[in-house]
């Protein structure tokens, strides 16, 4: 009976290995001097303001000694996640709060390398007719070889028994947002992960915006206009070979102008050996 049971135990597990699939593995960067940077600013003015932020983490574990960016041998992977944040106004009143951290450590389910919050409220000069502008956009690209199925598996029941592949890939994933406003309050969350503690931490993309009436104008509505873009493609291949066997796309987009009353999207996407 007892014999049965470690038969049948062992069965269980083989069965959820193999309905593991293709997909992304995110690079470590354990052997790297990390930087952790987080930043938090406070801005009340009326006048103008100008203002940018650009980050960029490129990750690799090119394991056999492969040229940076071109991936020849077996579970090498690539990441870079890039970060770029504009703001102006040409006058009015402007209220601002930032709470961002870039870490290119590796990362667990549930953090992230680049994590942003903006909280904004802006109300015109009527004198002048001024607005408040901004746009973001945070992108995330991985590609990865092929890899043996036992080297992602950290069961080492399931390892033993399995003699399978995980594909090689290619992701892209986009989200951005452009904003113009006369009034109105402006909250965006943009997160990416793109470097992993291990195979089993998908990689992972959030963006949350959301426009609001500011209510200390008495106006029910923000006035302005407002546009989001999200994007997906994920190419994988079959087992150790170069053919393609998967593609996927997704694509979504949306713009508003006028009197905005409430404007919410809210994106995310993953993609990994486990989710």
């Amino acid at each position: 009976m007892i014999k049965f049971g470690a038969i049948f135990f062992a069965l269980i597990l083989l069965v959820s290995a193999a309905g593991i699939g293709s997909a992304d593995r995110l690079p470590n960067a354990t052997k790297t001097n990390n930087f952790n940077l987080p930043s938090t600013s406070n801005l009340q003015l009326i006048g103008m303001m100008d203002s940018q932020t650009d980050v960029e983490i490129y990750t690799s574990d090119l394991r056999n000694n492969s040229s940076s960016g071109f991936l020849t041998g077996r579970g090498e992977t690539v990441s870079s996640l890039v970060y770029k944040n504009d703001w102006m106004t040409n006058g009015g009143y402007l209220s601002q709060a930032k709470d961002q951290t870039f870490d290119e450590g590796s990362q667990t389910k549930g953090s992230y390398n680049i994590d942003s919050a903006i909280v904004t409220t802006y109300a015109t000069d009527p004198e002048k007719g001024s607005s408040m502008s901004t746009s973001e956009k945070l992108t995330l690209t991985t590609s990865g070889n092929y890899s043996p199925m036992n080297e992602s598996i950290h069961n080492v029941l399931v390892a033993s028994m399995v003699d399978k592949y995980i594909g090689g890939f290619n992701s892209n994933y986009e989200a951005e947002s452009d904003v113009t406003l006369t009034t109105g309050q402006l909250a965006t969350i943009a997160q990416g992960r793109s470097v992993g503690h291990d195979d089993t931490v998908p990689a992972g993309v959030g963006y949350t915006l959301g426009i609001h009436a500011d209510s200390s104008t008495g106006l029910p509505y923000a006035q302005g206009s407002a546009a989001t873009n999200f994007v997906v493609t994920n190419e994988e291949g079959y087992e150790n070979t170069t053919n393609l066997s998967s593609t996927k796309t997704f694509s979504d987009s949306t713009s508003v102008q006028g009197m905005i009353f409430h404007f919410g999207k809210d994106f995310e996407a993953k993609s990994g050996v486990e989710i």
